[in-house]
């Protein structure tokens, strides 16, 4: 292996750290909002999927990433 391809795995390993050390904020603010808005239960059912796709998206950027370094581009 050479060093860019160590480079950019140990990128996405800090990507994937640093995004799972937001996740809880990104948890606890989607559900502060759910339940103090007033808002009906489709759009809280809405807000609280929030987290998921944060997740997904985070998971998959850090992904992205270690995938691009073992193929060499």
């Amino acid at each position: 292996m050479n060093m860019n391809k160590i480079t950019a795995i140990i990128m996405a390993v800090v990507v994937l750290v640093a995004f799972l050390a937001v996740l809880p904020t990104i948890i606890s603010s989607t559900v502060t909002a759910s339940a103090t808005t007033g808002i009906d239960t489709a759009t809280s059912s809405i807000i609280d999927l929030i987290p998921l796709v944060a997740s997904v998206g985070g998971i998959g950027v850090a992904g992205l990433i270690a995938l691009q370094a073992v193929r060499g581009k």
